[in-house]
């Protein structure tokens, strides 16, 4: 089987047991706090990201943060709850700026948080700069023809990557001097140089922050994998990790 279509056959399993479940509740727990969960916002059970190590991003050094594709708005609450004074969400989905807002309100951060609908930096304002940027990306490709626009594709696939170069070259654009992106990716195509040949192109050295074995992930991930692959611990390639990204002096513009 080509890489690509076992990509698209892993992230339709996700999905499609996302749609099955039945015990979707409305308030879930999730890093020890309780969070809103609206219609149509992917649940993080089901792409767990880089909330899971949020401890290893120093959010109480930052005065601001942007958090893309959002979601239910986690990290960018744990941003503002460890001391960062301006967070900015952003997500395709409508649902998910609201979901964002909702838990805001929820955990008292609401004067801290703003959330925005935007097609990756497509409604960062003028002059807005940050000390963080974060993404969950979709990290599996698949072939573009049979990527449709739902949300739920949105979430999980990136055909030929194309998403994640947008984002990576224009994050370099807006981070205040000092800045860093932190990425949570997974090298689900068995290609472990890819993330780094991508932030190379967009003028950014890596740091690997945290390490997720494939056996560590919540079940509603490792279920879609095959046992081979959840099991292999000594197969690198297939490991989760939270990235720091640094942009190189000759990247940040004059």
């Amino acid at each position: 089987m080509e890489a690509r279509d076992f990509e698209l056959l892993i992230g339709q399993k996700i999905i499609d047991k996302y749609h099955s479940d039945t015990s979707r509740p409305p308030v879930f727990e999730w890093v020890g706090l309780e969070w809103d969960l609206l219609d149509d916002v992917w649940p993080p059970a089901y792409s767990p990201g880089g909330e899971l190590y949020a401890g290893n991003i120093p959010f109480g050094k930052m005065s601001s943060f942007l958090e893309m594709g959002c979601g239910t708005g986690i990290m960018s609450v744990l941003a503002a709850r460890a001391g960062c004074r301006s967070v900015l969400a952003l997500d395709i989905n409508p649902a998910a700026v609201r979901n964002t807002l909702l838990n805001a309100e929820r955990h008292g951060v609401a004067d801290r948080v703003d959330a925005r609908e935007s097609d990756l930096y497509s409604a960062v304002r003028p002059g807005e700069r940050f000390d963080g940027i974060y993404w969950n990306p979709p990290f599996l490709d698949a072939p573009e023809d049979v990527v449709d626009s739902s949300i739920w594709h949105e979430t999980m696939f990136d055909p030929a990557y194309a998403k994640l170069r947008r984002f990576l070259t224009g994050a370099v654009c807006l981070l205040n001097p000092g800045g860093r992106v932190y990425l949570w990716f997974g090298e689900a195509l068995g290609n472990p140089t890819l993330i780094r040949d991508l932030a190379a192109d967009a003028g950014l050295e890596l740091a690997i922050l945290e390490r997720l074995e494939m056996s560590a992930v919540p079940e509603a991930l490792a279920d879609a994998f095959p046992p081979h692959v959840v099991n292999a611990a000594d197969n690198a390639e297939w490991h989760l990790h939270l990235i720091e990204l640094t942009p190189r002096k000759d990247a940040v513009p004059s």
